[in-house]
Parts: structure tokens; sequence; C-alpha cells
């Protein structure tokens, strides 16, 4: 072997040596740079939030949701209704039970037959005591029920589930007034039932506000119920129109994207801690996870989709839509090495659909009451919704799904206002069909109100 050979042998160890050495160091120097990086723009994200006046944490979110300190918190008051509310409708017939209990009612031109008039009185009998604490707390302005916001994703909410009861319990009061020809008692019940909706306004939480929204459209419905069965008053018109438009008013679906924000951003910044919410995924891997930097790169991700729903919602209605699918389609393209991503983040298209629809569903209503106040006052019906302003309406109210004016439409025994509803065609007010018809159908309806 001659000199030169040895030398570069000697040459090539060395270079090998250097290359063994230096590549994992440089491997390691990005990987703090990427973990340092991550780490930087995600507090950076976290301190705008603050900066905005936003929570960025649980306990922050808990001291949030607050009331003035001297105001009477409305929320005590349907807290211990609950503690009257009975259930037990003690009837022969099970399945009548249940449509009571469910308060499923005839359609809005059919009489309630006399057996299940007389199960609902009862029922409304039997809960006298809570009725008249849901009354007295759907009346207040102020609510903060008692959830303990700082416990995030582990956070209880059982008033929601119990909330919802009560709305339904009232849309039989409601109903129940209607048939007995008691039109102030079932307009009463009827803003008792937005009023209990509207309990849930400020509670950061999107399923308290599906829940809101849920009880809104129950309200809604229980109105098209009372207004097909009773005739109303100018006055009670005007006062239930002025409920409606204040419900369109203070609904801000953004109040529970910015609860999610808050839970998101505990989950990804801990993600051990919540290793009980994923049975299939033991928290060594999600401790990993963490130190990968991965949960740091997803909740920065998370960041950007909460942000761009948010900002979806100042959007005009008839915008919305499409903001939130751009954030629910850049979740899907996302990599599903981001678990907790594709774990926690809600559907935020689904989500602003529902919110649209809830809008649509005030405004056709508002305008509905409108129609019947002009009828009063004229003995007949307006051509164009136009003829409302400015006596009834300020404006001709816009369809929330395409921006466009809600349609009207002359029936042969009344009316129907209408939005052409999140398949975005006009069906010339075709209802949506009872929920048990709607797996049958497919889904071409339109959000109606109609009065007969």
């Amino acid at each position: 072997m001659t000199d030169n050979d040895t030398t570069c042998r000697k040459r090539r160890k060395v270079t090998l040596f250097c290359v063994l050495t230096v590549l994992p160091l440089i491997a390691i120097a990005a990987f703090v740079l990427f973990r340092v990086g991550a780490r930087s723009k995600l507090q950076a994200r976290i301190d705008a939030i603050r900066a905005a006046g936003y929570p960025a944490t649980p306990a922050e979110l808990d001291a949030w949701y607050t009331i003035p300190a001297s105001a009477e918190n409305g929320a005590d008051y349907v807290i211990d209704a609950f503690s009257w509310y009975q259930k037990s409708l003690g009837a022969a017939d099970p399945d009548l039970a249940q449509k009571v209990y469910s308060a499923e009612l005839p359609a809005r031109t059919e009489p309630v037959d006399e057996a299940t008039k007389k199960l609902i009185a009862q029922h409304i009998s039997d809960n006298q005591q809570a009725l008249e604490l849901l009354h007295k707390g759907a009346a207040a302005e102020h609510f903060r029920y008692p959830v303990d916001l700082t416990a995030g994703f582990a956070a209880l909410m059982p008033d929601l589930s119990e909330i919802r009861e009560a709305a339904r319990l009232i849309r039989l009061e409601a109903v129940l007034h209607a048939e007995n020809a008691e039109p102030q008692l079932a307009t009463d019940s009827v803003m008792s039932g937005l009023g209990l909706a509207r309990s849930l306004v400020k509670e950061p939480i999107l399923l308290s506000q599906l829940v809101r929204i849920a009880c809104q459209a129950l309200a809604v419905s229980t109105l098209e119920q009372v207004i097909n069965r009773t005739e109303l008053t100018d006055k009670q018109l005007a006062e239930l129109g002025e409920c409606i438009a204040n419900a369109e008013t203070l609904s801000d679906i953004s109040v529970g994207f910015v609860g999610e924000r808050c839970i998101g951003i505990s989950i990804f910044t801990e993600p051990e801690s919540f290793a009980g919410g994923m049975p299939a995924t033991p928290s060594p891997s999600l401790g990993l996870y963490r130190a990968t930097g991965l949960a740091d790169k997803g909740a920065l991700i998370y960041l950007d989709m909460m942000q761009a729903c948010i900002e979806a919602t100042r959007l005009p209605p008839h915008q919305r839509q499409k903001a939130t699918d751009a954030a629910q389609a850049k979740l899907a393209a996302t990599s599903k090495i981001h678990v907790l991503l594709h774990i926690f983040a809600p559907a935020f298209s689904r989500v602003t659909t529902l919110d649209i629809r809830s809008l649509a569903q005030l405004r056709t209503a508002r305008a509905a009451l409108a129609i019947q106040r002009y009828r009063l006052a004229t003995s007949k019906l307006p051509d164009a919704l136009a003829d409302l302003v400015p006596t009834y309406l300020d404006a001709v109210p816009k369809d929330p799904f395409d921006g466009k004016d809600l349609r009207y439409k002359k029936l042969e025994t009344g009316f129907v206002v209408y939005s052409i509803g999140e398949d975005g065609s006009d069906d010339g007010g075709k209802e949506r069909p009872p929920k048990r018809q709607r797996r049958h159908e497919p889904a071409n309806w339109d959000v109606t109100f109609t009065i007969e």
C-alpha cells in the first residue's frame, strides 16, 4: 500500500467521522430551532388574543363569562325551576306520554285531540311552580349559569339538557293557552321561550350556543303554532316582533368559538392531561407528540382556523358559510399526523349552517308578524314585503343564505314567508318535513313561516 493510499484512507475516515458527528448536530440544531420557533410563534399568538381583549385559558374564560356584580341573575330562577320540574306524565298510553314530553304537536292547522290536550293540561298543572320560576327567570336581563369553565375540556354542563326540557314545557304551555283561546297568556309563554334561549347568549361554549339555537327554533315553531290557533292583537304581535328582533340582535355564535379556542389552547399546550378523552391514544404517546413540537404546530393551525371562524361571524350572514367552509376544507387537508387537531377541532361548517338557519327562522317569523299587523289594520294581505316598510318594518329583511330579500307568497288560505335555506335553491316555500320523514325525502326545502 502506498503512502498515497494510506493518506486517502485517513481522509475518508476523517470525512466520515465529520459527517457522522456534524449531521446529527445539524439535525438537533434544526429540531431545536423548529421547537423554539413554533413555541415562540404560539406564545405570540396567545399574547395577541389577550391583547385583543379575549381570554386564552379556561381560567380566563371562566372569569370572562360574568354578569355585573349587582345584577339579578336570571339563571338562579331557571335552575330553581329544575328542582320543581316533574317529568312523569302518568299516562296510560306510553306513546302519547312520550309525544307530550317531547312536545310533538299536530300540524299547525290541526286541533289538539282531547286525550292529548288533557295530558298536556295535567302536565302543565303538575309543573305550575316550575313554570312560574321559568317565566320569572326568562324575563331577567342577565344570566350566568354555575358552570366551572376552569375545568376546560372536562367542564360539566348538566344545565343544558334541563334547559331543553324547560323549553319543551313552555312550548306545551303556549299551545295549551292558544287552544283555550287565551292569546295574552300564549304570547307571554312564547316570549318566555325566547327568553330562555336568550339566557345562553353569553355562555362561551359552542355546545351552549347550539342549545340556544335549538331552544330559539322551538320558540319560533311554537309561535307559528300559536298564531295559527288563536287571533293575536296588534299590541301582542308588536311585542312578539320586538322580542324576535332582540333575539337576532343578541345572537352571536362567536362567543362559542372564543370559548372553544380557550379549551383548544389548553389541550394543545398540555395534551397529556387529556388522555382520558382519547382512549385509543396513551398518555406517553401524547407526551411524545408534545415533545416533537407537533402539538405546537397543530395549535398554530388550530388558531388560524378558529380566527377565520370568528372573523366569519362579522361578515354579512350570506358570506359566512363560504368563509367557514374554507376553514373546514383546510382542516380536512391537514396531515393526519396532527391527531389532536382532527380529534378536537369543531365542525366549523355545520355550526355556521345552523347559525344562519336560526337567523332565517327569526327573520321569517318577524316578517310574518308584520304581515299579520298589516292584515289587522287593512283587512287584506300586502302585495309585497315592501308594503310593510316603514310602518311595520324598518326594511325588508334579507335572506341570510343569499343576501336577497326574503321571499313572500300568498296562499289560498294565508301566506308563507321563507328563506331558500342551506341548499341554496328556491323551492317555492316548501316546508321542512317532520324529522321522522326527512330520511325519506331529499333535502330540498326552505326555511318557512306559514300562517293559514
